[in-house]
């Protein structure tokens, strides 16, 4: 027999913050930018956003050193 005050229910979160808070889905705003085409303008988005193309670039930018590098050592 389980507890009479366990509960089940779906939560969100947001993978960007810091720290992981699970929200219940119901009490999410229909009107929160996380929902919607809004989400564009989230700082934590923008910034995990520039981060990630950041690291792209890095990583473009080294492997057209290493073709180099293979390039004048053959």
């Amino acid at each position: 027999m389980k507890c009479p005050f366990l509960t089940e229910m779906t939560v969100v979160f947001c993978r960007a913050y810091p720290i992981r808070k699970f929200v219940p889905k119901a009490r999410v705003q229909t009107a929160s930018p996380c929902n919607h085409e809004k989400y564009v303008a989230c700082p934590l988005f923008q910034e995990i956003s520039r981060r990630l193309k950041e690291i792209h670039e890095e990583k473009a930018e080294l492997e057209e050193g290493g073709k180099a590098l293979k390039a004048g050592g053959a």
